[in-house]
């Protein structure tokens, strides 16, 4: 294997995990938008794991691009916002 495969081998997988993380935020946006009244507080939970979820995949993806060594994962949790019914 070359330098020039090694590299575009990165770069694929660097888009694929970008790809996968778009998917997960599409979701739990989804999630959240079609929960009842009943059961919104459980789909947030959820929908707040899967976005925590996406920002270690990317985060990940960023360190394989900048060439740092990974480091212990992220653990910050932002409030998914949630427009009114």
């Amino acid at each position: 294997m070359t330098a020039d495969d090694f590299v575009s081998f990165s770069a694929g997988q660097e888009c694929g995990v970008r790809t996968a993380a778009c998917l997960v935020r599409l979701a739990a946006l989804e999630l959240v938008d079609g929960s009842r009244w009943w059961n919104r507080r459980r789909h947030r939970l959820m929908a707040s794991a899967l976005v925590a979820c996406a920002e270690e995949m990317e985060l990940t993806a960023d360190e394989g691009a900048s060439g740092a060594a990974p480091g212990p994962p992220r653990r910050e949790v932002r409030a998914l916002h949630v427009r009114a019914s």
